[in-house]
């Protein structure tokens, strides 16, 4: 046996959202937008292309991936050598800076000469 609502008491179950007092949530028609989800950035990836170096306890391995930027503890070796930042490159332009290390003149190139002996 199934009975029909009527229409009276369809509108008596009905929300009124401007009047609703309850704890539950309330869809209201026209307003409902999924929130748009901002995805974060991913963390920049930097690779060393410089020769080998251990100084002072810091040590720093060829083709060593750093995530997160530039490494705060080789601040020391920074500062020692000022052109060592140059030669971590983000992991995305690796073969460009590889052909620009080994070409004569450029800047990547340079900063590899000034580190010879060290």
């Amino acid at each position: 046996m199934s009975s029909k609502k009527s229409q009276k008491e369809i509108e008596q179950q009905a929300v009124d959202p401007e009047t609703f007092t309850g704890n539950a949530p309330v869809l209201i028609e026209g307003e409902a937008k999924a929130a748009e989800v901002e995805v974060p950035a991913a963390p920049e990836q930097l690779i060393y292309i410089g020769p080998p170096i251990r100084k002072n306890g810091v040590g720093l391995r060829t083709n060593q991936v750093f995530i997160g930027g530039h490494p705060a503890f080789l601040k020391a070796l920074y500062t020692e050598y000022p052109h060592i930042k140059s030669l971590f490159v983000p992991v995305d332009k690796l073969q460009e800076s590889l052909k620009q290390i080994k070409q004569t003149g450029t800047a990547l190139n340079a900063a590899l000469l000034s580190l010879k002996g060290v």
